[in-house]
């Protein structure tokens, strides 16, 4: 367990300083624990420890090359392995907050501006090296898989099983919509990304950009991926106040009809999955708030596999 005590002691024999205030953030996702630390001088670091040894061995050179791209990041100050097992890192503090937290204070003004923002970043991110492979890997190394379909596991269209529960039948209707997107996957290059740039890891303070966070690893494949991605945790985490964002940043692509198909199967895909891990979980209110959303995200995919029919057989 990490803890505000063993936060201090990697500060201070990494810095050489003794830190004022040490605060546990309620922001990972990671499985990461994070604490900000206040240092003389008005200056403020982020620790980050993982209980994996080396996960951030390449998170220096990522940010490196992102930052070359004009892309504000964060900076490695220290970084090594904790005694005992695992791995932390200090970065400088960005100022802001998630954007999961500012969208609804922000005016329609602001959330187009952000979407341009946002999504010229992910653009010019998309301009580092391809992969010789697809998914996950650090700036500058191969992914792992053949094809942007493996990434979503083997394409079956086993029936959901009688007396299914909800979560089951939205699983085998997402499996009959993955039919419709797969020519559009085989075309899909492995094109340099964040994956996990939604509207977390986003940061923002009073309808300004700040900068990115945990950029630890990026994925080759489809961009467009994080954008479906968005639309899930828009609808989830924030609702009716973010919509004007989430259409926003779908239009800031410009998609085709096959690319906008990816895009709700992205997020249904996305909304499905964290029924399935609440589920799994017996977080109970979670379930009941995400399955509902993960329907809606449903019926949206299907609608636009359909038009993609019809305009096929036209």
């Amino acid at each position: 367990m990490v803890d505000a005590e063993l936060a201090a002691l990697l500060i201070r024999t990494s810095l050489n300083t003794e830190p004022s205030v040490i605060r546990r953030q309620a922001l990972s996702f990671s499985g990461n624990a994070v604490f900000r630390a206040d240092l003389p001088g008005d200056r403020s670091v982020v620790l980050r420890v993982s209980p994996r040894p080396g996960a951030f061995n390449y998170t220096g050179r990522n940010l490196d090359a992102v930052r070359q791209l004009g892309v504000p990041v964060q900076q490695v100050i220290a970084s090594g392995p904790v005694m005992g097992g695992g791995s932390f890192i200090i970065l400088n503090w960005l100022p802001g907050r998630d954007l999961t937290y500012e969208l609804p204070r922000m005016r329609h003004d602001q959330m187009k501006r952000a979407a341009e923002m946002i999504s010229d970043c992910q653009q010019r991110i998309g301009t580092l090296p391809t992969s010789r492979g697809f998914g996950w890997a650090p700036i500058g190394k191969n992914a792992g898989f053949d094809r942007w379909s493996d990434i979503f596991g083997p394409l079956g269209t086993e029936p959901a099983p009688e007396n299914s529960s909800p979560l089951d039948q939205l699983k085998y209707r997402l499996r009959l919509a993955r039919q419709h997107v797969e020519p559009y996957f085989s075309t899909v290059r492995p094109v340099c990304f964040l994956d996990d740039l939604t509207i977390k890891n986003v940061l923002f303070k009073e309808g300004e950009f700040t900068g990115l966070i945990d950029i630890d690893f990026v994925c080759f494949g489809d961009p467009l991926m994080s954008v479906g991605n968005s639309l899930a945790l828009i609808a989830l985490d924030v609702g009716d106040a973010g919509q004007c964002y989430a259409d926003e940043l779908v239009s800031c692509w410009k998609p085709s009809d096959e690319q906008l198909r990816a895009i709700h199967f992205y997020a249904a895909l996305w909304t499905i999955g964290i029924v399935g891990a609440a589920e799994a979980a017996g977080k109970t209110h979670r379930l009941q708030q995400s399955l509902p959303i993960a329907e809606r995200m449903m019926c949206r995919c299907e609608a636009h596999c359909e038009a993609g029919v019809f305009h096929a057989s036209a």
